[in-house]
This record gives C-alpha cells, structure tokens and sequence, in this order.
C-alpha cells in the first residue's frame, strides 16, 4: 500500500495464472482521490507566523545578492556519508547564510514560535538546529526534489524533524510537497508559516511550474541525538 505495508502474498505456480491473480487483486485496491480526506493525512504539522514578512523578504533579497550554489543530497557509499549531485533526483540552489544577526534572527523566531508548537504537537524537545539556509526552486529549471528520507545514511541518522519555511507562498506554482507513503494531497504553508515532519517520512517537492520558490530549511534535533551525530562524523566525506 502507499505506507509500503505488505497487503497480499501471492504464491507463484503458472505464470499466467499468476498474472491474472495479480490483475484481479490490483483491481480490488482502494484509489486515493487527488486530495486525500480526513485520516489519511500525512502526520505534519504546519505553524504560520514563524517568521514575519520583513524576515521573510530581508532572507530573500540575501540570496538574490549574493546567489546560491547547486544543491546535492547524502548517500551512503562505502562507508562513507558523500554528498550527490544529480539534476534527475533534485533541481534546487542554496545560499547559506553567514551573516550572524541573520542566523541568531532565525533562531530566536524557531526557538521562540515552532519549538513550544513542536513540544505540544509531538513531545519532541529540539535543543539544536543543522542549516542555515535559503533554497530557491525556479520554474524556469522545474526545479524538484525527489522523493527521499532525510536520516538515511550516518552522516544524517541524527536528525529528527525537517522544517520547511516558505518565504513567498504566493509567488509561484507548483514545488509543493507530498508524502506519497500518506497519499496525494499536497502541503504549502502560507509565507512565513512552516510545515514541520519527521525526517524519516518519505517525502517530495513537486515540479516547479513558473515563477520562484524560496524557503528556510534548517533540521531539528536534541543531545541524544547530538551524541549520534558527534559519533558518526567519522563517517562524512572529507568534502563534508
């Protein structure tokens, strides 16, 4: 089913026979609507007003004036924790951000507005945030992210929730995110707002269609997993 549980085992004997089986049981799958109803929501949470819209336009213009660089995604390979780059599994740039009162600006709006709505919503306590960034999906390169988990290699099991920050929901279309594990409805917090999962929930950012997408994408974590992270750091490239 769409959350990769296993619905039937169909012993194999004649090969037609089995085809027509399989035929006969897909046909008795249930289908999604394209807008998933009531209970079959992706488990997600989505808090407005994280970040104001003078914050919101101040991050923009960052990245409009110093630019952003083409972004990769981790693999495991060979023990090691490498950072890919493959425009078929993700079209997106990334500007990270230096500027000090920038970052400690972010922070204190996480830390003072999505941390408490965190606790109530999933009694998870982050205590650190990985990333300070500004990603910019366009229209014009179909910008997209595949579907993947986010905690997936050991240079990345210590994450535990992702957070996605639209900076200007109404400025583009297409590049909304879906869990196809949960269906096909699909998630765009409003600007400013931010939709917060776990990061192993398998997960995708749709083709972009026209115009610019920019958000704030850090990750969450707390000391246990802090402990995990500080272990497995032997494992990260050395480009990492």
């Amino acid at each position: 089913d769409p959350g990769l549980r296993v619905l039937d085992v169909m012993p194999f004997s004649d090969p037609v026979a089995h085809a027509d089986a399989i035929v006969a049981r897909l046909a008795t799958l249930p289908r999604l609507p394209p807008v998933a109803p009531a209970g079959v929501q992706a488990p997600v949470l989505i808090v407005p007003r994280v970040f104001e819209p003078a914050l919101c336009q101040r991050l923009i213009e960052l990245y409009e004036q110093h630019g952003g660089q083409a972004s990769g995604f981790m693999r495991q390979i060979d023990d090691k924790t490498v950072r890919i780059n493959d425009p078929d599994m993700k079209r997106r740039s990334d500007y990270t951000i230096s500027e000090p009162d920038m970052r400690e600006a972010c922070q204190a709006r996480v830390a003072r507005r999505l941390i408490p709505a965190i606790q109530k919503a999933f009694q998870f306590t982050a205590t650190r945030m990985e990333r300070y960034i500004v990603a910019r999906y366009t229209g014009e390169e179909v910008g997209i992210f595949r579907a993947h988990r986010d905690n997936t290699t050991k240079g990345t099991a210590h994450r535990r929730f992702a957070v996605s920050l639209n900076l200007n929901a109404e400025d583009y279309t297409g590049g909304d995110l879906r869990f196809p594990e949960f269906g096909t409805q699909c998630y765009r917090p409003p600007t400013g707002g931010a939709l917060v999962f776990s990061c192993g929930l398998l997960h995708e950012v749709l083709p972009m269609r026209a115009g610019k997408r920019y958000v704030f994408l850090p990750f969450l974590y707390d000391e246990a997993a802090a402990k995990i992270r500080e272990a497995n750091n032997m494992y990260l490239a050395d480009d990492l």
